[in-house]
């Protein structure tokens, strides 16, 4: 993924907008947690900061085949992505150590930026919608699709604290015919 900076290159403060649409780069795919969709469409904003270094702002909507985190059922997923990074007109590879990138020519490659921008997007957890009840822990059934026939189990780690209050306990057994544990 490409944008032409000849124009933008002539003169300090100019700047120049642009919406690529293109197949999403290869490690772009790599980053992410989940197959991406194609295509991606990215908006771009190019400003010349003057001494030959470009701001370059990339922002856009991925697309993406999820796996729900609470019911594992598949979707389809739209999360934004966005980011500034600084290029400067110089010779030589990409250098991870540097707090700017590098480019040479006419053209910013924004491959290594939008790739960054789309691998952080992604949350912790994704739901296929946000009141997904997922999946029951006896039988596996989808409660999104209808209740099971499992009756609730207590824990029994939190056995031990009936001892403490035991008349509290008898009393949330007559109110309601179990215990809340």
């Amino acid at each position: 993924m490409e944008f032409r900076v000849s124009d933008v290159k002539k003169w300090a403060g100019r700047e120049e907008t642009a919406q690529l649409v293109a197949a999403w780069p290869e490690e772009a795919q790599a980053r992410a947690d989940y197959p991406l969709i194609d295509p991606a469409v990215v908006d771009v904003v190019v400003r010349n900061a003057g001494g030959g270094t470009l701001i370059v702002q990339v922002s856009g909507q991925l697309k993406a085949r999820a796996l729900c985190s609470r019911c594992a059922e598949p979707f389809e997923t739209s999360l934004p992505f966005e980011a500034t990074e600084e290029f400067r007109e110089e010779a030589g590879p990409h250098d991870e150590s540097l707090d700017y990138s590098r480019f040479a020519g006419d053209a910013v490659v924004l491959d290594r930026m939008v790739s960054d921008a789309v691998g952080v997007s992604f949350p912790i957890t994704l739901l296929c919608q946000p009141q997904c009840r997922g999946l029951c822990t006896n039988c596996g059934a989808n409660w999104n699709l209808g209740p099971c026939d499992c009756q609730p189990q207590g824990d029994s780690r939190w056995a031990a604290l009936e001892n403490l209050f035991p008349d509290y306990v008898e009393w949330e057994r007559e109110k309601n015919g179990r215990t809340k544990a």
